[in-house]
């Protein structure tokens, strides 16, 4: 028998954290949290989960932001791969958008131009699957998901900055603060994540 009335169980849990303004940005790490399903097309290792209410497929991601006022907070992000909705070429749209995401993700870390097609910059982002992004860094822009569907407001990757956006901060540099009070957002208390839960354009 264990017997755990003598065990301290800390501090009371206090309120949570305010969200990070919208528009804040931000450098962080990247965390791949892994899943039960692989796609040997990314690498090996069961790094993806299947959606239980469509047929999507994504990556759940963990970034732990860096410097700044919000150092070693984190924002989740679900890396799509493949949904029901189909382009008219026939493309899983969901597909599109994560490919899309991840060249962005890759030109971010090593601070490539999108324009940039030098044998270097290709080799850099021939990766060998999606755990080249384990523990590298990042530049984005925070963004904030309403609430919805019974679940609080939450930060978000709202868009992955690279060299080619005025904003972004390079390896050398400090993330940024919290942006002006006239472009701050003011959002509802924070932060449970919905995930599992395909968007839109990765359904019918």
């Amino acid at each position: 028998m264990l017997n755990l009335n003598n065990i301290e169980t800390g501090a009371p849990v206090g309120a949570p954290l305010e969200l990070i303004p919208e528009r804040t940005v931000v450098r962080a790490v990247i965390n791949l949290l892994g899943g039960e399903t692989e796609l040997t097309e990314f690498g090996q290792g069961g790094l993806f989960v299947k959606s239980q209410t469509s047929s999507a497929i994504y990556c759940p991601l963990e970034f732990t932001i860096i410097g700044g006022d919000f150092n070693t907070r984190r924002v989740w992000h679900n890396l799509f791969v493949h949904g029901d909705k189909l382009d008219d070429n026939g493309v899983s749209v969901a597909r599109n958008i994560g490919l899309s995401t991840l060249r962005r993700m890759i030109d971010s870390i090593h601070g490539l131009l999108s324009s940039d097609m030098s044998p270097e910059a290709q080799a850099k982002r021939n990766i060998s699957g999606l755990m080249d992004l384990q523990s590298k860094e990042f530049c984005f822009s925070v963004g904030i998901e309403p609430e919805k569907n019974g679940y609080a407001a939450k930060n978000k990757m709202s868009l992955v900055l690279t060299p080619d956006n005025p904003e972004y901060v390079s390896g050398g540099g400090q993330p940024a603060s919290a942006p002006p009070a006239s472009s701050t957002v003011v959002p509802p208390a924070a932060v449970q994540n919905g995930g599992g839960v395909a968007p839109s354009w990765a359904q019918r």
